[in-house]
Order: C-alpha cells, then sequence, then structure tokens
C-alpha cells in the first residue's frame, strides 16, 4: 500500500470544505484569516499581489512570494467564495 500524498491544491479545498479557515478581515489589500491546519492552527495573509504570510513552516521558507502554502491557498479561496453572490 502506497503513502498518500495530499497536494497543496487539494489540502486547501479540504480546508475550506471542513470550514477550517476563519476571515477575520478582508481588506482591499489583503486578507487575514485563522486556518486549522492538521496540526496547528495558523495566522495567515494573503495579498492581493498574490503573494502571502503564514505562520506555518511552508511559510516560514516561502512567505512573501507568490509560491503560497495550502493555508494561504484557502484563505484564497475562502475569500473568494465569500464574493460569489
Amino acid at each position: 500500500m502506497g503513502i498518500m500524498i495530499e497536494l497543496r491544491d487539494e489540502e486547501e479545498q479540504r480546508l475550506v470544505g471542513e470550514g477550517r479557515v476563519k476571515i477575520l478581515s478582508v481588506q482591499p489589500f489583503h486578507a487575514l484569516a485563522v486556518v486549522t491546519g492538521d496540526h496547528h492552527i495558523y495566522e495567515t495573509i494573503f495579498f492581493a499581489s498574490g503573494r502571502f504570510w503564514c505562520e506555518c513552516e511552508w511559510g516560514q521558507d516561502h512567505s512573501n512570494t507568490d509560491d503560497l502554502c495550502a493555508h494561504a491557498l484557502a484563505v484564497k479561496l475562502a475569500v473568494e467564495k465569500e464574493q460569489v453572490p
């Protein structure tokens, strides 16, 4: 039996679908949220520029880039879903 690896976009959809993204603030240039991951709770900011900041391990190495972690992708998706009528 092989190891199941969840891709970031799959994890993002699961986090949003399970209601694990709590949007705290949506501003013109960023959205601030708390994301309950599989192992920790992360404060995450998604910027309108496509960059992000997150407290997760991936975020420690990649924050302020456009190589988003699953938590930032989940925030982006959650905000997009809220904006759709």
